[in-house]
């Protein structure tokens, strides 16, 4: 599979399970070894790099399940996102986290297992954004999160891409990529079988039998329909 991936730009990924999506964002982020072709960033061949130093480069992964440090405090996992770097700076790039995510600022000292699924969402992302990520790798972005919530993240992710970040989106809900995505690659048993912007993507899909969830995923998405969704109505 290849996938072309601008600064500024979404690019939602789609496929039933086990047709390759996380092997694809763990393949990118370093945490299992590609079998052949390469990875590049910013032109610069970094295949043969460790995971930890993608991570450096800018490189995140936010992974499926949201993983958080459950003893620790909302501030102190942030906090875990800026190690090596100078202490007023992690301090001020988590004071943005919670400009960006005011409940996070209400729940600072709790202890993280006590969040909701999206409030621990939002401290994975907050997390993510405290390395200084240019890349962010999201995989599922909105599972198990109430469409409020997916809602919100939905407008989180946009922002992020517009101000110049590199997203790659891998969702199971149709209604989220149309409504996020700039983009989107539909991977099937390993191989992109169609990619393309956005708007072609949703023909593709309903052409394709793709669309049987899309009312689910369109309440997930907060969006009134996939139409709409697809044509960023309601951003």
């Amino acid at each position: 599979m290849s996938l072309d991936c601008p600064p500024g730009r979404v690019v939602g990924v789609i496929g039933a399970n086990g047709a390759g999506k996380t092997s694809l964002l763990s393949g990118i982020a370093g945490l299992v070894k590609t079998q052949g072709g390469k990875v590049e960033l910013d032109g610069r061949d970094i295949t043969g790099w460790p995971a930890h130093r993608r991570g450096q480069a800018g490189i995140v992964y936010v992974a499926e399940r949201r993983r958080v440090f459950p003893s620790l405090s909302v501030r102190e996992n942030l906090t875990v996102g800026g190690w090596g770097l100078d202490k007023g700076e992690v301090n001020i790039r988590v004071e943005k986290i919670f400009t960006m995510f005011p409940r996070l600022k209400e729940r600072e000292k709790v202890p993280s297992f006590r969040l909701s699924g999206g409030e621990q969402r939002m401290v994975s992302i907050g997390r993510a954004l405290v390395t200084g990520a240019r890349v962010i790798l999201f995989d599922e972005l909105s599972l198990g999160l109430a469409p409020r919530i997916v809602a919100e993240l939905v407008g989180t992710v946009r922002s992020l891409a517009d101000e110049g970040r590199i997203i790659v989106l891998v969702e199971q809900y149709i209604g989220v990529l149309l409504k996020t995505a700039d983009t989107i690659d539909v991977l099937e048993r390993g191989r992109v079988k169609f990619t393309g912007p956005t708007n072609d993507a949703a023909a593709w899909l309903e052409e394709n039998g793709y669309m049987a969830h899309a009312k689910t995923a369109g309440q997930r998405a907060g969006a009134q329909s996939p139409a709409a969704a697809a044509t960023g109505e309601g951003r």
